[in-house]
């Protein structure tokens, strides 16, 4: 099956590199700009060996998967507010997929609704405006512009980091809400991972993943299989079992690394994912429908290097493809044995970035970005129907030029111009600016001024989708102006904090035309004004951390809040861990109201908390452990019309093995 599926799809990829055109182009620039840095390698490292013979020290980020700042004291923090979660406090909470790691960010709200696809909002802003990053591969579904969080899973994830508001220019486009940026596992030993777990509905996992390494080589491996028979959910206080809630998913995935020598690295990855999984009705609000995905897969495979040029400078050059593909099947009733309609999407992205920045003296350094990307959808409504095909391009060209003016101040400068090339020819392009300022009192303190703007090009539901279905080929990009001012304190205690105001002008949204027909258009000025605050603290064996954000979301237009915005959110967590005996973990989130505006007028979501743990006992190179999810089994949903899981309970073993570096 899986062979009948992407073979034609690796043909066209040969199909179009024979005949040319921009796709061969992409390609081929990265894999001769990859050589050629190969080939300069013995330059630079002469470069490096006289450097440090001047009793100079180089440290270049030559971690070819980043494409955001890795910062090590304050001072190199980004110009935006940003939160992330490394392997030591992901692993403790036994996470599933990345649904549960990003629950525990500050500024996030995750929630799931109609597909049972899971969505994540950075300061009230959702997937189809946000840009998640995979091992620095922009990853969404083409047609909606948008991407499912549970479709990542946990296991192979080592970090994640949240950019939120001003982010830089860098990202490329449609980045307006934000950039989620996750790093896959790359162990610095030789190791070896297995995972098993068991809980309710008859709910099980297994992993295996590690690590080998050779001469200037290192392999990274990993599978990953999960089945359930779905969860509970409460109705009225009691406990039901949610129909049509089941899943089964598999993910193989693969790495390996080559180091010519001097910090340099060429990469190549693979990593599939496919699922098969129920759509549970809506218990209100909303008319039944009787969905499942019959298949569900995604394909991603790039291949690129980070190489040293210049005197301390860099690039990263990467290119990409990216393969979507799911079938939907719709029945008549709850037996699902009348298939009513089946919809096909058979999508793909091929693409190319690079990355680089030059050093201009101590002080001073350029940065500068580059990438294309070709998005194809190919739609089929029922299963006779005819094929719908739909082709964007996007090219995004970024530079961004960073001054330490003084010691302590930091000027930073910066504008990316985004070009889209739709479907019918007609392009659009955006200019978005940023201009940053960040003081250092301290090593340990960051403060920081940023203004920026962002755009959001139209999905290509958005533009092509029947107009009954709310299609509008004329809609013009959201633009977003975002001012911020944070701080980061790191000593002893961490503590952050940022205030922020975002004025969104063009917002896409569906009204009812004069033929009283739903139509998606440049309607709205929205703003969003809020706060957050983060802050950690570990002593002796007890860890310590919690955030709160607070938002005031506005549609201008309407005067009302923005759906299924949370006012205010509180996430907290605290472990106890002695390796010799046990540890213990509890965490949780309360999010205030909000609303949503459904057909049948303003629904209310009522203010909801969670309360989670895990219980860990080690024995040598195997742990166990219990989890409990919502663990005071509170009755709660996060879209109104799609009840939340109830108490759920799980346990597994953990064995873990490393070997040599």
């Amino acid at each position: 099956m899986h062979n009948r599926i992407l073979t034609p799809h690796i043909h066209a990829i040969f199909s179009r590199l024979r005949n040319g055109g921009l796709h061969k182009k992409g390609i081929l620039l990265t894999l001769s700009l990859c050589l050629s840095l190969i080939g300069s390698f013995s330059t630079a490292e002469e470069a490096q060996v006289e450097k440090q013979e001047k009793g100079k020290s180089i440290t270049l980020p030559m971690i070819t998967e980043s494409v955001t700042v890795e910062a090590k004291v304050p001072r190199d923090l980004p110009y935006s507010a940003t939160s992330e979660l490394k392997s030591e406090r992901i692993e403790p909470l036994k996470p599933k997929d990345l649904t549960d790691i990003l629950s525990n960010v500050p500024g996030t709200y995750v929630s799931t609704g109609a597909k049972n696809e899971w969505g994540v909002k950075l300061r009230g802003l959702g997937t189809n405006r946000i840009t998640l990053l995979y091992d620095g591969i922009p990853v969404y579904e083409p047609y909606y512009n948008s991407f499912d969080v549970k479709a990542f899973a946990a296991d192979q994830i080592d970090s994640v980091k949240v950019v939120k508001g001003a982010s830089s220019v860098l990202y490329g486009p449609n980045a307006m809400g934000g950039v989620v940026d996750v790093l896959s596992k790359r162990p610095a030993t030789d190791q070896l991972t297995l995972r098993l777990d068991y809980g309710t509905r008859r709910t099980y996992g297994a992993y295996a993943g590690g690590a080998l390494s050779g001469r200037n080589v290192l392999f990274i491996g990993s599978a990953l299989r999960e089945a359930s028979n779905g969860y509970n959910w409460l109705n009225d206080g009691n406990t039901e079992q949610r129909l049509n809630s089941d899943y089964e998913r598999i993910s193989p995935s693969g790495k390996i690394y080559f180091n010519p020598g001097n910090g340099a690295e060429v990469m190549a990855e693979v990593n599939f994912y496919k699922a098969e999984y129920g759509v549970p009705t809506a218990t209100e609000y909303y008319r039944k429908n009787y969905w499942r995905f019959r298949d569900w897969r995604r394909l991603m495979a790039n291949l690129g290097g980070s190489f040293p040029v210049l005197d301390g400078g860099y690039i990263k050059a990467r290119t990409y493809y990216v393969k979507h593909y799911n079938v939907l099947d719709a029945y008549k009733d709850d037996q699902f044995a009348d298939l009513n309609w089946e919809s096909t999407y058979d999508n793909y992205a091929l693409g190319a970035f690079v990355l680089g920045m030059a050093p201009l003296s101590e002080r001073h350094h350029l940065h500068a970005s580059a990438s294309y990307r070709d998005d194809d959808v190919s739609t089929q409504s029922a299963v006779n129907a005819h094929w719908e095909h739909y082709e964007h391009k996007t090219l995004s060209l970024g530079l961004e030029d960073r001054f330490r003016l003084i010691e302590k101040i930091e000027l930073m400068a910066g504008t990316n111009l985004d070009h889209l090339n739709k479907q019918n020819g007609e392009n659009r392009t955006t200019l978005n600016p940023i201009l940053g300022v960040k003081y250092n009192p301290r090593e340990w303190v960051d403060l920081h001024l940023t203004l920026s703007q962002k755009s959001r090009f139209p999905s290509m539901k958005n533009l092509y989708s029947l107009p009954e279905n709310g299609g509008n080929p004329d809609l013009r990009e959201e633009i977003g102006t975002n001012v911020e001012i944070g701080f980061t304190f790191d000593r002893g205690w961490f503590v952050s904090g940022a205030a922020f105001h975002n004025r969104i002008r063009d917002m896409i949204e569906s009204r009812i035309n004069a033929d009283f027909i739903k139509q998606n258009i440049n309607v709205a000025r929205a703003r969003i004004t809020g706060v957050e605050l983060e802050t950690r603290k570990a002593i002796g064996p007890f860890s310590f951390a919690a955030s709160y954000t607070w938002l005031d979301t506005r549609n201008d237009e309407t005067d009302e809040r923005l759906d299924l915005v949370p006012a205010s959110q509180l996430n907290a967590s605290l472990r106890f861990d002695r390796a010799s005996l046990f540890s213990i973990t509890l965490w949780g989130v309360y999010a205030s109201e909000s609303s949503y505006h459904s057909n049948s007028g303003i629904v209310d979501v009522a203010p909801y908390s969670i309360l989670n743990t895990v219980f860990e006992r080690g024995f040598g190179k195997t742990s166990v452990f219990l989890k409990v999810e919502n663990l005071l089994n509170n009755e709660y949903w996060t879209e109104p019309g799609w009840p939340m899981k109830a108490r759920t309970v799980s346990t597994g073993m953990r064995f873990f093995m490393e070997g040599r570096k």
